[in-house]
């Protein structure tokens, strides 16, 4: 299983070029349309994570 981290990533733009780093390995450079369709992504799936630890939450409580 993979290792689930509390920690955020860091980003930072650098010459056109979106950084991302951390935690652990993670590492990459992506183009701005790439980075923002990344965040995006990233947005809906701890969005639908949120959603999934309510219901799970609610279940356990009844």
């Amino acid at each position: 299983m993979k290792e689930v981290h509390d920690e955020a990533s860091a980003a930072t733009a650098n010459n056109g070029v979106v950084d991302v780093s951390g935690p652990d390995a993670v590492n990459v450079s992506l183009k701005p349309a790439a980075a923002l369709k990344t965040a995006e992504r990233i947005s809906s799936a701890a969005v639908e994570a949120l959603l999934e630890q309510t219901s799970q939450a609610s279940k356990e409580r009844h």
